[in-house]
């Protein structure tokens, strides 16, 4: 669990101006830029490693190799088999990497059982089923963590370029409050 750190009000509204010069979009971002530039120049290092399994932090994020927990985020970017887009959720994600899979030629029913997430090629609006007729099948809604087990696993498969730049939200059980990840799957290693 995270400390919790209360400061001030006008040391917040301070917090928030530097947080505009250094390009920052959260207090723990801005904070955890201005420790770091601190640290370096007293020429001393941390004591204790991250607990994140990234590969990198960036001023994008924090590129994870392994996914973290994705409960409580939203994803602000993404970009699929070369297409940026915008305002997305998990969910809407994972269907779009399904139409990448089927407009390479899979029947509905062949879509259906493709997919590893609970999917039926017939139309069915029961038991948290959604009919999507672009694809002609039914798929269950799906947690953000089990949307992109499957749109990480289709962009391996038939190697569709998937990166999604996304923040937890500052809630209890959220892995990192307030703090920006990277995801990728089906880039050529």
């Amino acid at each position: 669990m995270m400390p919790v750190i209360r400061i001030s009000d006008a040391t917040f509204v301070d917090l928030k101006s530097i947080s505009t010069w250094l390009g920052k979009s959260t207090p723990s971002e801005t904070i955890n830029a201005l420790v770091r530039e601190k640290m370096k120049a007293l020429d001393l290092e941390r004591d204790v490693a991250d607990e994140t399994t990234a590969s990198e932090d960036t001023s994008d994020g924090i590129l994870f190799e392994n996914t973290p927990g994705l409960t409580h985020t939203r994803i602000l970017l993404a970009s699929l088999n070369g297409e940026k887009i915008k305002n997305i959720n998990w969910a809407g994600l994972l269907i779009k990497a399904i139409q990448i899979v089927k407009d390479r030629g899979l029947s509905k029913e062949q879509l259906s059982v493709e997919l590893q997430v609970p999917a039926e090629s017939s139309q069915i609006t029961e038991r948290g089923y959604k009919f999507f007729p672009e694809l002609g099948i039914s798929i269950q809604g799906q947690s953000a963590p089990d949307a992109w087990k499957e749109t990480q696993r289709l962009a391996q498969k038939y190697k569709i370029p998937v990166e999604v730049k996304f923040q937890w939200r500052e809630k209890d059980g959220a892995q990192y409050p307030g703090k920006i990840g990277v995801l990728r799957a089906g880039f050529p290693v």
